[in-house]
């Protein structure tokens, strides 16, 4: 009688109530390692995400600050003049050119469109709504950006809004009205001229933004490096601040505005979010999107009204009330159902 040695053999390797019909799973380690290494891409992707909405509050923070002793308006101009430079040098040490090479017309179009809108006319918005009713109130009313979005596809992609995504349009409008209304922590309550000014340029930004992020997503091809993107967004972006700049007749005006030493330090404060927003904030924004689900990162990106709560309690030193905090969770709520 002949001996089964592979048998005996795998006796010593394998748990002896594994059939050895059931030991197809040996050939697909490289399926798992594949899934491993997916798991690995869009945790990642979530935790860039999660930086990115910590750089716009930081960002928030310090433009609501500069724009209140300098103007809005310069500051959304001069920052990309600093930004510019900044993100062709990363350019240059990652894709091994100053200017983004090997995109198709198309793409530069929507791309470009995308920063013009973005950088420029919701920026321009934003930043008026930072001055007017605060940071924090300025975000929260932010977070009606992927309504905007969701009712944008609708018109022009046919998508239906599924129960849940409907919840979610109320629960976004509900917080952020009663932040608006309720909270009394920002300092302008009474002044109904004001609060109603800020009110709608920061809806007018948050659906200028929409429509920009649809556009950078329809132009963003899969062989297109996030920071390409980003470069392409920030030029059109600047090309449109200076000719509205131009416009105004403020182009020299807004560089002297940051001279004496106050004006100094308000640049120093401008480099610093510069640095973290445009460059590094959009970069791991696009980054993300790449690696990670739309809707997950999109969700993730919205907590920075969240993120602002904490910041401007200890380290602001502002007071906050309980109807900011509850406002301000149910609106970034109804926000994450739009994305389920």
């Amino acid at each position: 009688m002949v001996r089964d040695e592979t048998k005996n053999w795998n006796h010593f390797f394998l748990p002896t109530t594994v059939p050895m019909e059931n030991l197809s799973y040996i050939s697909c380690t490289p399926t798992r390692f594949s899934a491993i290494m997916l798991f690995m891409e869009q945790t990642i992707g979530q935790l860039l995400a999660l930086v990115t909405a910590l750089c716009w509050a930081q960002n928030s923070l310090i433009y609501a600050h500069v724009g209140a002793q300098v103007s809005s308006n310069t500051t959304a101009h001069i920052r990309l003049w600093i930004a510019l430079p900044l993100i062709m040098v990363v350019h240059l040490v990652l894709e091994g050119a100053i200017l983004p090479i090997g995109m198709d017309l198309r793409s530069y179009i929507l791309i470009g469109l995308s920063g013009a809108l973005g950088f420029c006319v919701a920026d321009l918005f934003i930043f008026s709504s930072f001055v007017h009713i605060g940071a924090r109130q300025t975000m929260v009313i932010l977070t009606t950006s992927p309504l905007f979005s969701a009712f944008l596809a609708r018109i022009f992609a046919n998508e239906i809004l599924s129960g849940i995504q409907i919840m979610g349009v109320v629960f976004t409008l509900a917080g952020v009205a009663w932040v608006v209304y309720f909270d009394r922590s920002a300092g302008v309550s009474g002044r109904k001229t004001h609060l109603a000014k800020g009110v709608l340029v920061a809806l007018a930004g948050s659906i200028t933004q929409a429509v920009a992020y649809i556009l950078a997503d329809l132009g963003m091809n899969e062989g297109i490096p996030a920071v390409s993107a980003n470069m392409v967004r920030l030029v059109f972006g600047l090309v449109s601040l200076v000719i509205f700049a131009a416009i105004r007749r403020s182009l020299v005006s807004d560089f002297r505005r940051f001279s004496g030493k106050a004006g100094h330090k308000a640049l120093l404060l401008i480099l610093a979010a510069a640095v973290i927003g445009p460059v590094l904030g959009i970069i791991l924004n696009l980054q993300a999107l790449k690696m990670a689900p739309v809707g997950v990162v999109t969700t993730l990106s919205q907590l920075t009204p969240v993120m602002l709560l904490p910041l401007e309690r200890f380290v602001m030193k502002r007071h906050i009330t309980p109807a900011a905090v509850v406002g301000t969770f149910v609106a970034v709520f109804g926000s994450v159902l739009l994305f389920i």
